[in-house]
């Protein structure tokens, strides 16, 4: 079974997109696998992604998004390696989430 991952780039395109973009919000919580072709992810690598990365779900506020590709960003381990999931599951009882 392959493991496929995104380049660090791939990420944070993905994380700044599920962050302002709500029209690619609802395609990736309908079709992750097309979203991520959409964004420009090779289809190889969306082909060789877990299963469970690929299934419908509900999304975190934008404004978890905006925070996770800041920290993202900022961080060291962007520097060194990819995001080997997609998608990221984000549990917060914020108020108001988008």
């Amino acid at each position: 079974m392959s493991h496929a991952t995104l380049t660090t780039a791939e990420t944070l395109k993905l994380l700044l997109e599920l962050a302002t973009n709500d029209a690619f919000r609802e395609r990736y919580s309908e079709k992750p696998a097309a979203a991520l072709v959409e964004l420009g992810v090779p289809y190889t690598t969306v082909v060789n992604l877990d299963a469970a990365c690929l299934a419908p779900c509900k999304l975190a506020s934008k404004q978890a998004f905006v925070e996770a590709h800041s920290e993202y960003q900022s961080s060291e381990l962007a520097q060194k390696q990819s995001m080997a999931i997609p998608k990221l599951n984000l549990n917060f009882d914020k108020a108001g989430g988008g």
